[in-house]
């Protein structure tokens, strides 16, 4: 029970670097700072890229708390909490509270879920119909709506449905 509860104070803690990481790079998109979106998000893929390890190692170890707990492998964190013994049960339902709130911030903060893609919602406006007289701020504006693009299919990685599931 121990290690698995390792497991989720790990993935909460990368879930909190994440979400840093995601404000942070709105945070330049919304104050036009465009020189350092690119390194913002290479910081939300590299946190992205973490949480994928994270998921893994968790999913790896709560398929054996599930196998001593007699439970299957798809069992729930939920699931889990009720099943394990004292002080465990309570621990992992702290944990699922807390990772429960860490996704619904990115959630928010992103507006993409799991299994969904923003692609469809992010339409390009042309470059005729920008109001800037500059064609340099043009050019910027259709720079900023591609990084925006790529970032939300990026985001579209983050809220797996495994991981929705076991926290269900």
């Amino acid at each position: 029970m121990r290690a698995l509860s390792d497991f989720l104070w790990h993935e909460r803690d990368v879930l909190e670097l994440l979400l840093h990481r995601l404000e942070s790079e709105r945070a330049l998109l919304e104050t036009g700072r465009t020189a350092r979106v690119p390194l913002a998000s290479r910081e939300v893929d590299t946190a992205l890229e973490a949480l994928d390890v994270a998921e893994l190692a968790r999913a790896s170890e709560a398929v054996g708390a599930t196998s001593v707990l007699g439970l299957g492998p798809d069992a729930t964190l939920a699931t889990i909490a009720q099943r394990a013994p004292a002080p465990w049960g309570e621990i992992f339902d702290q944990h699922r509270t807390a990772l429960r709130e860490l996704l619904a911030g990115i959630t928010a903060l992103t507006g993409v879920r799991a299994g969904t893609s923003q692609d469809d919602d992010l339409t390009a406006i042309p470059a005729a119909e920008l109001t800037h007289e500059d064609p340099a701020d043009a050019a910027v504006e259709l720079q900023l709506q591609e990084i925006g693009r790529k970032a939300a299919t990026a985001r579209g990685r983050v809220l797996r449905q495994g991981l929705l599931d076991f926290l269900a």
